[in-house]
């Protein structure tokens, strides 16, 4: 018994190829059969042949298309063999064809879809833009219109796209975080359109390789209050997000907002006695030039430049008619710059942009019967050429 369980096994072993057997070219043409990637392939039925031995190969032949195919006898055989190889060949190029086409495709929606974003496009805009490249195709590579027809760019799908792309970033981000040896938060709070406040997260790390970067690490919306423990709450969630270690947190940066600074339930003193070890705290060094005109006094310049400029363009009228004086003056500035609380940094465009423009104000302001002393008083003038010099470092 132990003798014939070993010839068995070295009868088994002397044979090689999948499986211990090996595929023999002259099944091709007496069972129409071929060899694709490491398995038996039918070239009548496209079924494949589990186990690569003739019993297995004969038998499927045998019961599935010999009363068809066993009247083909001698070089009829060869032909129709061949034929049924170029068409299984020409099915497989079929379908290569079609995946990379289909991968294409793919890409290029991932593309235009990230175009939208960057631009701030709604995701409507993906329908206009595949009416376009259908138009485009149409007339100069009409072959390729039906690639055109293929691109998935619908609203939904520009969506999706996006989405995939953030969580790709994310991952991205997060594998950099991974080699981070220390890092700071910076925390920006602001309101939207729809009232709803919304809490900017920079992060700033170094890696073990002296890399410093800088990312906007998370974007949280806070539907409630926006107390200094809400912002604490928001914070230590992307801090999870991001499996961020306290440990390697080394500086905070924020606002001057009660809800950020305050002594005691303020963001900042919340935060620091979260952690078991001491950080520093920054306010606004982001902002030099409001922090700049703050230290300075030079509030009453401030006021002036911004009753100045509301008075020429808060009025339809009165906002034309400066234009085209500018234009008659042929004024290298096209206008005067609006001046928004909020958005800190245009303080000092807005202040640069005026002192540019004072001769064609002058003029302007004596044409609708405006006081223009102010602008004829040097330590007034000093102040403000001060105040825009020391606000554009």
């Amino acid at each position: 018994m132990a003798s014939a369980s070993a010839n068995k096994r070295r009868r088994a072993e002397t044979e090689s190829g999948r499986g211990g057997r090996i595929f023999n070219p002259s099944w091709t043409n007496e069972y129409f059969v071929m060899e694709q990637n490491n398995s038996i392939m039918c070239l009548i039925c496209f079924e494949k042949i589990a186990v690569c031995k003739m019993y297995n190969v004969n038998r499927h032949y045998t019961t599935k298309h010999a009363a068809t195919y066993d009247k083909f006898k001698g070089q009829l055989r060869v032909d129709k063999v061949e034929l049924l190889k170029k068409n299984f060949i020409g099915q497989q190029s079929i379908m290569k064809s079609k995946v990379i086409s289909s991968y294409s495709a793919t890409k290029i929606s991932f593309l235009i879809a990230e175009s939208i974003a960057k631009s701030g496009q709604p995701f409507s805009s993906g329908d206009l833009i595949k009416n376009s490249i259908k138009q485009f195709c149409n007339e100069v590579c009409p072959e390729k219109i039906q690639f055109a027809e293929d691109l998935s760019l619908s609203h939904q799908t520009i969506a999706r796209r996006v989405e995939d792309l953030s969580k790709n970033i994310e991952l991205a981000l997060k594998e950099k975080l991974c080699k981070c040896e220390a890092y700071s938060l910076a925390l920006d709070e602001s309101t939207d359109r729809s009232d709803t406040a919304q809490l900017a997260i920079f992060i700033r790390f170094i890696t073990s390789n002296f890399e410093i970067i800088e990312e906007l690490l998370d974007f949280r919306h806070m539907k409630g209050t926006t107390k200094g423990e809400d912002i604490l709450s928001e914070v230590k969630k992307t801090m999870i997000k991001f499996d961020l270690l306290e440990t390697k947190l080394s500086g905070v940066t924020t606002d001057g907002a009660s809800s950020m600074k305050g002594k005691n339930i303020g963001f900042v003193a919340l935060f620091k006695k979260s952690i078991i070890h001491n950080i520093l705290s920054y306010h606004c060094i982001i902002h030099q030039e409001q922090l700049c005109a703050k230290v300075l006094e030079m509030k009453e310049v401030m006021e002036i430049v911004i009753q100045t400029v509301n008075f020429i363009r808060s009025r339809g009228l009165n906002h034309r008619q400066f234009k085209q004086l500018l234009e008659d003056c042929g004024s290298e500035a096209e206008d005067v710059i609006y001046f928004c609380q909020v958005r800190w940094l245009s303080r000092a465009a807005t202040l640069k942009r005026f002192w540019i423009l004072i001769p064609e104000i002058i003029k302007f302001l004596k044409i609708k019967d405006k006081d223009t002393s102010f602008l004829e008083n040097n330590d007034w003038l000093n102040n403000l050429a001060f105040l825009v010099d020391i606000t554009q470092m």
